[in-house]
């Protein structure tokens, strides 16, 4: 069933309330279920806050949210400026109407505007191909909050590019933890 259409809007994570913070925590919380998520039930955010949301309302009630953060991942070619993508996700019952889509477009649109080479997330292939996302094959070095880096290949790493820099290849270093 279609339902009517959702209204969008962004803002910064400074800008959240505490009626939307317990709004987004709630949203958070119910789509995002496996024993790590349970962070959700205390804040917005999974390791560090994003700088920016973009979020979509039906009738007033919040549905859809997008977390961007704004960061410099570091190559052997050089800096990357990257709008990492987090905590995607959608109300179970508004899912299969768009949304995720529409919220991408929007941010992407926001990161052309501000300069960023590439939109960055963990996330499954299937659901953000349609959107030009590609996985990436590099060894990524993560700085979780314990403080020991960790290196690897993530199978769910996937860039976008919003620029005309090319992907390099070689090591990336994300400056910090897994958003």
């Amino acid at each position: 069933m279609q339902m009517k259409p959702c209204e969008f809007s962004s803002l910064d994570d400074q800008e959240v309330d505490d009626a939307l913070d317990g709004e987004l925590r709630g949203l958070l919380s119910t789509c995002f279920t496996r024993e790590q998520d349970q962070v959700f039930r205390e804040r917005r955010y999974f390791s560090e806050p994003p700088r920016r949301r973009w979020l979509a309302r039906h009738e007033g009630e919040l549905v859809a949210h997008l977390a961007a953060h704004e960061k410099t991942f570091e190559s052997g070619e050089g800096p990357i400026r990257v709008l990492g993508i987090a905590e995607v996700c959608v109300a179970p019952a508004c899912r299969r109407q768009g949304l995720v889509g529409r919220m991408l477009e929007l941010a992407h649109a926001y990161g052309m505007s501000q300069g960023f080479d590439v939109a960055f997330l963990f996330g499954l292939a299937q659901h953000y191909r349609s959107s030009g996302y590609r996985t990436v094959a590099n060894r990524l070095r993560e700085t979780p909050l314990t403080g020991t880096p960790i290196e690897k290949v993530f199978s769910d790493a996937m860039m976008r590019p919003l620029g005309s820099a090319a992907w390099p290849d070689g090591i990336i270093d994300l400056h910090g933890p897994v958003f």
